[in-house]
């Protein structure tokens, strides 16, 4: 146990030191990449004397050394400063990361769960027609251009479909119902971070059920049934805390948008997932398992899934920046506003606080990603909690 926190000590210290290093290169490559303030650029009405004053209103005008410092003091302090145009920063960051977190952490949750079940069942299956349609289908939707599939999704399901088109339909984030949100002491992003906790609450309870059951009687719930109830508690807690009105109101946009993320994700995953069965079906304790006359459920689930979904999880943390860039997309073709509509009008505007405060938190969510994966990781493998730190033999 001792052993483990120090890992964990050491790993957490590391993590801060890199978010310090990144947010420092990051501010003067930014300043190399763009060199004029934006008063240069967006105050061509303004005479001298009112660009200069708007300069040293917004702190342009001190040396660059004295600009990074303010500047990483805000971040320390957790206001991030203003944006150039007045408006505090850290709010703008509560307004829509809610709305990016909803679609990205539910679409990547699904998009693992369906990638691992379908790796996994063609993985265990070897080669055969289904094996190739479904390996076919994973790769055409994984290398899809995302605005294209988005208007097929939006076209086939969110019009052609009646059951989509009255319920969800292809309405955007900023047509919510006023109805159900003129006389509500809740916005739409407190509802969305509600929406958030209470999904990943429900999951974690499910998850520890799961594990206790696979422990007293061993056998866990399948994918196909956890997936619904995760849905249906998570509903319930909806209810039970009362804003259920209003998140199923914020539900009915997201899910078109989430959709297509899912869509566009789990190809990774299911790929390899099935690289992964397929190796470990080669491996010795496979061989063992199966001559001892274990029946091939308990072989597959308790000996191959269990080692073959490591680099799973692993190549999901390192994938993460590149999986938020998709919902950047996602979010420009379905106007969703979130962290990343704000920052590409930040970059077109040159307002560099809100820009470099999205792109350090994306860094700090990938960072705190990856110290989560060595956590899991060290879970999975045993060896990882006992691993002394490497020394060097005395001379």
């Amino acid at each position: 146990m001792l052993i483990m926190i120090r890992f964990l000590i050491r790993r957490t210290l590391w993590a801060v030191l890199v978010i310090f290093l990144f947010a420092t290169v990051m501010f003067f490559l930014i300043q190399i990449i763009i060199p004029q303030d934006f008063t240069v650029q967006f105050a061509l009405s303004q005479s001298r004397a009112q660009r200069e004053a708007m300069q040293e209103e917004l702190g342009l005008n001190l040396p660059l050394w004295q600009q990074y410092f303010n500047w990483i003091s805000n971040f320390f302090n957790g206001t991030f400063g203003e944006s150039f145009y007045g408006y505090p920063v850290i709010e703008i960051l509560k307004a829509t990361i809610p709305a990016s977190l909803l679609i990205f952490l539910t679409g990547t949750a699904l998009a693992f769960v369906i990638g691992l079940a379908l790796g996994r069942f063609i993985g265990w299956r070897g080669s055969g027609p289904v094996t190739s349609l479904t390996t076919f289908g994973g790769i055409a939707l994984y290398t899809t251009f995302p605005p294209w599939l988005a208007w097929l999704v939006t076209y086939f399901i969110g019009r052609r479909i009646r059951f989509f088109r009255t319920v969800f339909g292809s309405r955007s984030f900023d047509s919510l119902d006023f109805r159900i949100w003129g006389d509500s002491p809740l916005s739409p992003s407190m509802v969305s971070w509600r929406m958030i906790l209470s999904l990943i609450f429900v999951t974690l309870v499910l998850v520890a059920l799961n594990t206790l059951l696979q422990r007293i009687i061993r056998r866990g719930l399948p994918t196909w049934i956890i997936i619904p109830l995760i849905g249906v508690g998570a509903i319930g807690s909806w209810y039970a805390l009362g804003f259920n009105i209003q998140a199923l109101d914020i539900l009915s946009r997201a899910a078109i948008p989430t959709l297509t993320y899912t869509a566009l994700s789990f190809g990774e995953t299911m790929l390899i997932m099935r690289t992964s069965m397929a190796d470990t079906l080669e491996e010795e304790y496979i061989t063992v398992a199966r001559a001892k006359g274990l029946p091939e459920r308990i072989v597959r689930n308790k000996h191959a899934v269990r080692n073959a979904i490591l680099p799973v999880v692993s190549r999901l943390v390192i994938t993460l920046p590149y999986l938020m860039t998709g919902v950047v997309i996602i979010e420009d073709v379905f106007g969703w506003p979130g962290v990343g509509s704000v920052l590409f009008d930040s970059l077109n505007q040159q307002d560099m606080p809100i820009a470099m405060a999205i792109m350090l938190f994306v860094g700090i969510f990938s960072l705190i990603s990856r110290l989560l994966l060595d956590i899991l990781l060290a879970y999975f493998d045993p060896r990882l909690r006992y691993q002394e730190p490497a020394t060097f033999p005395s001379s």
